[in-house]
């Protein structure tokens, strides 16, 4: 006999996204405690790493095969609409939540003409909003039509939610970045250990948009003035995406000693403790950036640039420092001052990173949010339905 959860009483909540990576790196902390809550959950995303097999050993989980993240083919996401409009027919889920573009838009209309309540969650505006072109005209029409299905729209930063209230009206609803785990992202996971160079890390997708290039750039000159001086990257290439670098650049940075690669790394903690401060010069459509979270988690003075969703966790001059989107002049003579400053003031500034985490963006603090507008749509739904 199954013993559900007061709360969720067995109820199917679905969360789809446009990688199994995501659900699993991002959101697996809510999805276990609406698992703990009583609540059935099912995955949805595409079988496109192991991540969907770490998934499937704690949800039920049900591959997407039609889901191109880049791609702008409509024959394509016509059959992803179709795909997911069959399973939600099979699945009838009281709630689905989406993150990510494509399933916000595809996956909200399908919800929208079954009749089943959705959320959309807006991770970041990304490529198509970087600049203004076809593309944006055309996901901002999606866009409009998808909202108008869900019960709410949750956006992680408020520029983003200024930026696209002309489209979600009242459903709008802020929730600054998905949460860090401030006991597993600690300080105290870092050993003490003397060296004599200063080393900067990048952390993320190696995407054009994240500024891997003018940070790159910035510390060839850099490593002129400070030979001692190291950058690591921890990350991978992203096979498909045109916004990509190609693996051959990085090979080739490498033996010209400009950096360190280390490609993708489950557990990245052992990488922001060998750093001296964490670098994340994007100009991509950020959310809040997951890697300046856990870098100011983990104590590290970061450095990023004045733009959505990262100046949002930067204090210029208190936990870190601001630069300018494509400026790599910027950027260099940041990294410069950065090397020259005492090590108690790197230390400091770390410090208040790490308390500026704990105030606003611990975990079970964003949790509490999710839930609270869950059990609302839901609570919702049970009394139209009496």
């Amino acid at each position: 006999m199954v013993s559900w959860g007061s709360k969720g009483m067995g109820k199917i909540i679905v969360l789809s996204s446009n990688t199994s990576f995501s659900l699993y790196n991002f959101r697996l902390p809510l999805m276990r405690e609406l698992k703990k809550l009583g609540y059935r959950v099912v995955a949805v995303s595409p079988k496109e790493s192991d991540y969907a097999e770490f998934l499937a050993k704690e949800f039920e989980f049900y591959p997407i095969r039609h889901l191109d993240r880049k791609g702008t083919n409509p024959i394509k996401d016509f059959l992803l609409f179709l795909e997911y409009l069959r399973l939600y027919k099979k699945l009838k889920p009281e709630l689905v939540i989406n993150f990510t573009i494509k399933p916000n838009i595809y996956s909200s209309i399908a919800c929208g003409l079954l009749g089943i309540p959705s959320i959309s969650v807006v991770t970041g505006l990304g490529y198509a909003f970087i600049k203004e072109f076809w593309l944006t005209k055309l996901v901002k029409s999606l866009y409009k039509i998808a909202f108008s299905f869900n019960k709410y729209i949750i956006f992680l930063n408020r520029e983003d939610k200024e930026f696209l209230k002309h489209l979600a009206g009242e459903k709008a609803y802020l929730i600054e970045s998905e949460g860090i785990d401030t006991n597993f992202f600690s300080p105290e996971q870092c050993q003490s250990i003397e060296k004599n160079e200063f080393t900067f890390l990048f952390v993320g997708r190696l995407l054009k948009d994240k500024g891997v290039y003018e940070l790159v750039k910035a510390f060839e000159h850099l490593k002129q003035d400070y030979p001692r001086v190291k950058l690591v990257i921890v990350g991978d290439v992203d096979k498909g995406n045109p916004a990509s670098l190609k693996e051959e650049e990085l090979l080739s940075w490498k033996e010209q000693g400009l950096l360190k690669w280390f490609g993708f790394q489950k557990d990245v903690r052992p990488f922001y403790c060998m750093a001296d401060c964490v670098v994340l010069p994007s100009y991509y459509r950020e959310g809040i950036p997951r890697v300046l979270l856990e870098a100011m988690a983990m104590g590290k003075p970061i450095i990023t640039t004045n733009s959505p969703g990262c100046k949002n966790v930067c204090l210029d001059g208190i936990n870190g420092f601001l630069v300018q989107p494509k400026d790599i002049e910027n950027l260099y003579l940041v990294m410069k001052r950065t090397i020259e400053l005492a090590p108690e003031i790197l230390k400091k500034m770390g410090q208040k990173g790490r308390e500026i985490v704990e105030e606003k963006y611990e975990i079970s603090k964003i949790i509490s949010q999710y839930t609270r507008i869950i059990e609302e749509v839901l609570n919702f739904k049970t009394d139209h339905e009496k």
